[in-house]
């Protein structure tokens, strides 16, 4: 290795250690990973193109509108699922309770919480998880920190806006749908030409189920005996 790799690696304006191009490369390689553990962990090494990012989000912006939705801010939507996992049992001699914890009242199925924030294309931009089944789509969205992440890239979501279902309430970088006992007639148009909109987030879980189906069978899925959170977030 030390005789076919230069000192310093330079390629594309990114440079890097030659031992560090390999740990990169290696990386990569290994599974499951995706470009955004990449991005997480070598983002001291590898450069990353905010301009173009800021530039997708516009015409991600231009397609939602166009798509019918009122609002031109909108370049994704956020929403949750459940992954249906294998009850599971409290290890010898401890005294705990799992099931209660991944226990989804809601759903009333053992299950683990991911949160996802799709784009017109498609394309998940934001994965996280796992979470226990008991807790809700605003405790995961805390956790994430997501907000946090768009707040510290002013410069990039400025101006921009994601949109959820009304639980999620209002924030700086997030909208949602009006939930109130009474709404009026322009309140209830605009839910409904932004729930049409935002189905995209809903097809992309579905996809992610009917693609990969070893996902939502809930006995190959087993707390503590396989990789549940690798396994969804890798995939999405």
């Amino acid at each position: 290795m030390n005789g076919a790799l230069p000192f310093l690696l330079d390629l594309n304006s990114d440079k890097a250690h030659k031992t560090e191009a390999v740990c990169i490369l290696l990386a990569r390689l290994s599974y499951p990973n995706r470009n955004y553990d990449m991005m997480q962990r070598y983002q001291e090494i590898i450069y990353f193109q905010k301009r173009v990012c800021a530039e997708r989000i516009q015409m991600y912006c231009d397609g939602v509108h166009a798509c019918g939705a009122p609002m031109k801010n909108v370049f994704g939507f956020i929403d949750g699922t459940e992954i249906p996992v294998c009850r599971p049992c409290a290890r010898p001699g401890k005294k705990e309770n799992l099931q209660k914890q991944v226990y989804s009242g809601h759903k009333r199925v053992h299950c683990m919480n991911f949160q996802a924030v799709v784009v017109p294309d498609g394309l998940a931009i934001h994965c996280w998880g796992l979470m226990e089944g008991r807790r809700h789509d605003i405790t995961m969205l805390r956790e994430s920190k997501l907000a946090d992440y768009m707040a510290d890239h002013h410069d990039v979501f400025n101006g921009y806006i994601i949109y959820g279902d009304p639980a999620y309430g209002i924030q700086t970088f997030l909208v949602s749908g009006f939930k109130a006992a009474r709404v009026s007639a322009n309140e209830k148009k605009f839910n409904k030409m932004m729930s049409s909109v935002r189905e995209a987030v809903e097809w992309k879980f579905g996809d992610l189920k009917t693609q990969f189906a070893f996902v939502d069978y809930e006995n190959s899925l087993k707390i503590r005996l396989s990789l549940v959170g690798k396994l969804v977030s890798t995939l999405d």
